[in-house]
């Protein structure tokens, strides 16, 4: 929790419009103006007027914007006693970091300033919360690298391997193929049969067998060839393990293929 101001510093630092229009201050921060240089009487009222506005900015809590004027006046007249308003502005802010640093600043530019032992107080106090906040970063960044390092040991995944299903399909097929071939040398066995059929009886059975077994041939072949290509299709569009079901049926002169499969 941040430590209200008391009201001695409140009462000092009400007084320090009149210290910005009397007479500049001594320290200078670097690159700001040359060491030495003094604000004019144009640079010390606008300073003045920056300290005000921030006064009233940080009476009604808006430290961002009270900040913005207390660095306006700090950087037109080096007044140190801006840079712990800075300071409190930051740490009113939650910024413990840069209040920290700010405190500090002040302790260097005025060790013997007006407020210096409220700036040691909150030096001391935001120490050990600065260290925390540090410790605790350098403690999520060790789990950080950790992690990523861990990850980064890690095997690499399993290449997916290549679906069985599209090798089933074509084999189904070319089963389904060589029933086709099989019932088209019984059909050239049987118009042989045919040729040589002596009497009317043996001609007529001869002759429908043999219709009934070209019929499966040629529905076989047309089935193989249909499930071959299918297989070839599927080889090129199923993703890894994939379940198959393949249904074939065979009548004179038809044939059809049904392929299922599930992901």
């Amino acid at each position: 929790m941040v430590r209200p101001i008391s009201l001695a510093v409140v009462t000092l630092l009400a007084v320090v419009v009149g210290v910005l229009q009397a007479h500049p201050a001594g320290a200078e921060p670097a690159g700001a103006k040359p060491a030495g240089a003094k604000p004019d009487a144009d640079g010390r009222a606008k300073a003045a007027a920056h300290f005000k506005q921030g006064q009233a900015f940080f009476q009604r809590e808006d430290y961002d914007h009270a900040l913005a004027e207390y660095q306006a006046a700090f950087d037109l007249s080096a007044e140190p006693l801006l840079v712990f308003n800075i300071a409190l502005c930051h740490d009113r802010s939650n910024r413990p970091e840069q209040a920290l640093e700010g405190f500090r600043h002040y302790l260097a530019s005025a060790p013997n300033g007006p407020v210096a032992d409220e700036a040691r107080e909150d030096v001391a106090r935001l120490v050990p919360i600065v260290d925390k906040i540090t410790a605790d970063r350098a403690a999520a960044e060790a789990r950080r690298r950790e992690e990523a390092a861990r990850i980064a040991a890690l095997p690499p995944p399993p290449r997916p391997q290549p679906s069985r299903v599209p090798r089933y399909v074509m084999v189904a097929g070319a089963a389904v193929a060589v029933i086709g071939a099989t019932s088209h040398v019984l059909a050239w066995r049987t118009r042989d049969r045919l040729t040589n059929a002596s009497d009317p009886d043996g001609y007529f059975s001869a002759r429908d067998t043999f219709g009934l077994e070209r019929g499966v041939a040629i529905g076989a072949y047309a089935a193989g060839a249909a499930t071959i290509a299918t297989g070839l299709i599927l080889s090129l569009v199923l993703p890894p393990r994939v379940g198959l079901e393949v249904s074939a049926a065979v009548t004179p002169g038809s044939a059809a293929v049904a392929v299922g499969w599930s992901l």
